[in-house]
This record gives structure tokens, sequence and C-alpha cells, in this order.
């Protein structure tokens, strides 16, 4: 038999094989096509500038959220080295406390990702001493105006301390203290209002805000940090609801977010004051009997008339 006859019927005889074979497979359902992401676990993110510490007067640490490089040093005004998630900067001269300027440059993270910054730094103050919120009230009047009293813990100098009414991102008002020393046991009152009122017993210690509105009456936050400089450390704060229905017991979003603030920093723990039932000469005060606990039982609200500004805590509770 020729040969190529021979390979014709061998091929028709695969091809009467294979072909059901083809036509069952053919059947069946068949996957979807599998789409790829090829950027799936790249870091495509830039670095996020989280805090700006002063290492001396004349030296300022960068602190990002993952190792960066120095980019573009030519942005730089100042002289600038990367270590980590670090970038220290050395200034030109020694920069005073309470006093600030502005770096900005360029970094790029490991993966080439970049990011520009601008932000201001103040002068380092090493003799910043341990304060504590010690009483406020919240719900003040033309006579009682809202106020906060601070105790000082130790002798040092207050230059570049903020008080925040919120925190320091999202406030309704602020005060940031000059340059003056205190001592162990001094009572600093300060008036949460434009100037102070008129006929009001005023000395050395008080201190006023020059705002127009005073505390948020029912819900907020006060929170002091050791300067006005991003990521500063929180020196003490405090959190208080009236636990209204909404917003968790806020009130507002807003409230809500300085709340949980103030917790995420590690400044407070658990649920807040209850500021209900405070007015404004029944101040929210501090336990002096116990320690310092960053929580709702470090606080009292004082019987009618008890409040106490510039003076020692009563111990009589409402």
């Amino acid at each position: 038999m020729d040969r190529r006859i021979v390979l014709v019927l061998v091929f028709l005889g695969l091809l009467a094989v294979l072909l059901p074979a083809l036509v069952i497979g053919c059947s069946q359902d068949v996957d979807a096509v599998e789409i790829v992401n090829i950027f799936a676990g790249a870091d495509c993110s830039s670095p996020v500038l989280v805090s700006v510490v002063p290492e001396s007067g004349s030296v300022v640490r960068l602190v990002f959220d993952e190792p960066v490089r120095l980019y573009d040093r030519a942005s730089m005004p100042f002289q600038a080295r990367a270590d980590g998630k670090n970038v220290y900067v050395t200034l030109d001269s020694t920069l005073e406390p309470g006093v600030q300027t502005t770096i900005e440059g360029r970094v790029k993270d490991l993966s080439g990702n970049t990011a520009g910054f601008s932000v201001r730094v103040w002068g380092h103050n090493p003799a910043v001493p341990g304060i504590l919120i010690n009483e406020f009230t919240t719900k003040g009047s033309a006579r009682s105006p809202d106020r906060t009293e601070l105790l000082v813990l130790g002798e040092g100098n207050l230059n570049g301390v903020v008080l925040y009414a919120g925190t320091p991102q999202d406030h309704d008002a602020s005060l940031m203290f000059s340059d003056v020393d205190v001592h162990e046991g001094d009572l600093l009152t300060v008036w949460w209002t434009e100037t102070f009122p008129e006929g009001a017993q005023t000395g050395k210690n008080d201190f006023c805000a020059g705002c127009a509105d005073g505390l948020s009456a029912n819900n907020g936050t006060l929170v002091l940090c050791r300067s006005p400089a991003l990521g500063a450390q929180v020196l003490d704060a405090v959190v208080y609801s009236n636990f209204t229905a909404s917003q968790d017991g806020f009130g507002t979003k807003s409230a809500k977010e300085r709340a949980q603030w103030v917790l995420e920093n590690g400044a407070w723990k658990g649920e807040a004051v209850d500021s209900s039932t405070s007015t404004a000469t029944r101040s929210i005060s501090r336990n002096m009997a116990g320690s310092d606990t960053d929580a709702c039982t470090d606080w009292f609200v004082t019987v009618t008339g008890g409040f106490s500004f510039g003076s020692p805590n009563t111990s009589e509770a409402y």
C-alpha cells in the first residue's frame, strides 16, 4: 500500500480517538481568566512625616513612618542626614525656646516614592517641668467664665508649652506660654476669654487665652503639649462628656474624633469624665488624694461654689 495512504489512515484513526475527548473537554465550564495585579505587594505610598523632635537648640529630628533617604538636597536650606526613619537637620544657628522657623525639603523611601515637606520647628526648651491639668469649668457665665487650672510639679520654664481646647491638629482655642519661670506647687489659671473680665482678681499666675467662645460645654478634650511642634510630647490631657445618645456619647463627630486622638496617643484610658452635673461654679476637679492614672477616676465634680482656681482643690464632691 502506498505509504501516503497509510499515513492518512493513521491520522484519521487518531482523529477519531481524540475528537470525542476534545468535544467533552470543550463542554466543561471554563475557569475565568485570573487577572494578576503586578503592583500587588509593592510599596506605592509616599513617606509621611510623623513628628518633629528637637534634639538640641540647633538640631531637629524629623521622624517619618518608614526609612527614607534625602532627595533633591538643593531644596533643603539646612545641613541634613538621613538615618532609617529619621532625618537630622542642623540649623544655621541655635533656635531659642518659643521661636520658630520653617524646614523644607524632599525625601524618598526605599521603593523610590518621594514626598516633599514644609514644617514649622520650634526652639527646644529643656527646662519644661512636669505639669498636670488640675481643675476646669466648661459651662461658664459672665461672672464665672471658663477656666483651666494647671499644677506645676517641679522647677522649670514654660516657654513654648501649649494648652489646647481640642487637640493640636483640631482645636477651638489654644494658649502658648511665653518665657515664664515656675516652681513646684504653682497653680496656673488659664482664662478662656478675650480679655480678663472686669474686676477679676488676677496675678502673675493668670493667663488669658484671647478667645471669645470658651470651652465646649458638654463634650470635649483639653490637651497640654510640650511645644506646638508636630507630634510634640503630651504632658497631660483630659476627656469629658455628658454621654449624649449621639456619636458614642460625644454629641458631634468632631468631639468624638478629638477624644479618639487623645486615646490613640496614650494620654487617656477608658471612659470620659462625666460633665453632666458640672456648672460655672461646680468645677471638674482632680482628686488630689489619688495618683495620676489618666482616667476618669482621677476626677470629680465639686459642690456648688466649690471651684477653687488658684487655690488647692476642695475635697467636697457634688
